[in-house]
């Protein structure tokens, strides 16, 4: 049985996500076909230390957007300098050792990861145990990324959208190195849910006759979360809230003691789940990050967003996407928040922007989206990696010839000089 191996890094929860989907496609269209496992790759491999390095800048990030978004800029402006191979060498050299030991005891057919440097740790161990399994790179932020998502190495590199392979060409990705394919979410959030609506508020113990916002923060939970829902429910609207606190403790506890206190305004504090699909299902709007994950299952739901925050640049793009096609907002601050809450309860606004939502292409496209990729990956298996000769010796062919042919020429122009002034003398 040939063996698909899907490495992510569980920063946040896009990178897995995008793993599990794409599992589980190729597990529902070629039951018992093939070994396929997803892992949270430095972790598995042993690489602890490099592994908390990893999340622990991940959850700096979002929690510093600003300072997140210049650094990304930088990044792009260094290029070469700051492509994920480079960085994967200076900074996790013990996630290299470990994740080719891990890869040389696995022995995978082919590798899809969502996740830079997971990719290039599974491009070193092919070269250095001269493997031929293929690398496919799925690119995580869907319309504007970072330049580490560079790699001319890898066979392939998915990307969601035009504009993120635009980008991705811009930023020197070979043109022929990647595909476009839209963008994987778990298959549950297209199945069909068993509970009503209803059943699923009353569960949790709110009123199935008030509107109702779902409020997250990705998989940290990290972010704005808090200051917007003691707004809500110190103002006392007339709604329900769903406050998913996911792996942030404190703010479980925050919001905990919140929802002690009286109010109009119905609340379920919860922590990490794995239900966000009956969640969304019993919702009417959300208040989330542009996480592209976070953001696409919402769509799907036909549940309008309210964009609070964006961890740094690759995550503008999201943004931009739903503020374009009017399927989502967003707002930076405590008055533009009410305000837009107020014409949401008072206006046809809502009912507008779901309309929208279910007459988007790119939200059309989703449905189909991990079963395209799962028929990519199990297709790549079916024929040979492409050997490609280095450029390196031609380079330094031409570096040699075009020294050969300057000193010929120099010789040339000095014979011609000394022939001159030997007839005038």
């Amino acid at each position: 049985m040939k063996k698909i191996l899907i490495p992510m890094i569980e920063v946040g929860g896009g990178h897995k996500m995008i793993a599990l989907a794409v599992k589980d496609a190729i597990d529902q269209l070629y039951p018992g076909q093939y070994q396929v496992d997803v892992i949270d790759f430095a972790r598995e491999a042993g690489a602890i230390r490099d592994d908390k390095a990893m999340k622990d800048l991940w959850d700096f990030a979002l929690a510093h957007p600003k300072l997140t978004t210049n650094v990304n800029l930088l990044i792009d402006k260094l290029n070469h300098l700051t492509r994920s191979n480079l960085v994967t060498k200076v900074l996790f050299q013990n996630f290299i050792r470990k994740g080719a030991q891990y890869i040389l005891a696995y022995k995978p057919d082919i590798v899809f990861s969502t996740h830079f440097f997971c990719t290039s740790v599974a491009l070193f161990a092919r070269e250095k145990y001269h493997f031929q399994y293929k690398v496919i790179s799925y690119m995580a932020d869907p319309f504007t990324g970072h330049n580490m998502w560079v790699n001319p190495n890898v066979d392939t590199i998915v990307a969601a959208t035009q504009e993120a392979e635009q980008y991705l060409i811009s930023q020197g990705q070979p043109r022929d190195r990647i595909k476009v394919m839209s963008f994987p979410l778990n298959l549950k959030f297209f199945a069909k849910v068993n509970k009503s609506r209803e059943e699923i508020l009353d569960g949790l113990g709110l009123d199935p006759a008030k509107k109702t916002v779902l409020v997250s923060a990705g998989g940290q939970g990290i972010g704005d979360t808090e200051k917007y829902v003691r707004l809500l429910y110190e103002k006392g609207y007339p709604l329900n809230i769903i406050a998913v606190c996911a792996k942030n403790e404190a703010l479980f506890k925050e919001l905990s003691k919140l929802a002690c206190k009286g109010s109009p305004t119905g609340i379920a504090v919860l922590g990490f789940v794995d239900n966000m699909h009956e969640l969304l299902e019993a919702s009417d709007f959300g208040i989330t990050k542009a996480g592209p994950s976070t953001i696409f299952e919402h769509l799907v739901k036909k549940v309008p967003p309210i964009i609070t925050h964006n961890a740094g640049l690759q995550e503008k793009g999201n943004l931009e996407f739903c503020i374009r096609n009017r399927v989502g907002w967003y707002v930076t601050g405590e008055e533009e928040f009410l305000e837009l809450v107020d014409r949401i309860m008072n206006t046809p606004v809502l009912e507008e922007y779901q309309a929208n939502i279910q007459r988007n292409a790119f939200v059309q496209s989703l449905p189909r989206a991990p079963f395209e990729l799962a028929r990519f990956v199990v297709s790549e298996l079916a024929t040979r990696r492409k050997m490609r000769r280095s450029r390196k010796p031609v380079t330094l062919r031409k570096l040699v010839l075009g020294t050969r042919i300057g000193i010929r020429h120099r010789m040339l122009k000095y014979r011609k000089t000394r022939f001159r002034v030997n007839n005038q003398t």
